[in-house]
């Protein structure tokens, strides 16, 4: 249990820096957030670093199999799923928010992060050098 755990805390920790990216981009766009065009751009443009940020996060915890990639990816997917729940009803923005194309482009780079970490990494880790 204590690795399932250790993956519930570095799913929040991606949820924490997804979000901090999706403000960051927000305020460089000029903070126009509840405005219907400008929420779509904004969360299309999150999905990139939030892609790079469950990669990163794959790497870091060595995931090295098929179990453990989409298991991660699904469980920080649910996680970011559960937060922005959170926001939208704290803001009162479900339809605005969930309306969008862009918010399932973020929930699918951040369940696809540690499957492309795994493709991309999985012959290093599994390569043995035989000798003659």
């Amino acid at each position: 249990m204590k690795k399932m755990e250790r993956d519930v805390l570095v799913g929040w920790i991606v949820v924490v820096l997804v979000l901090l990216m999706h403000f960051l981009i927000t305020m460089s766009l000029g903070n126009s957030y509840f405005a219907e065009s400008s929420l779509n751009r904004m969360l299309w443009l999150s999905s990139f670093p939030a892609f790079l940020i469950a990669f990163v996060a794959a790497f870091f915890q060595k995931t090295n199999t098929v179990f453990l990639a989409v298991r991660r990816g699904l469980l920080w997917t649910i996680e970011l799923m559960v937060a922005f729940t959170i926001l939208a009803w704290v803001f009162r923005s479900f339809e605005g928010l969930y309306a969008n194309a862009g918010l399932y482009w973020l929930f699918g780079a951040v369940l696809i992060g540690p499957i492309f970490y795994l493709m991309a990494f999985r012959r290093q880790h599994s390569k043995r050098i035989r000798t003659p």
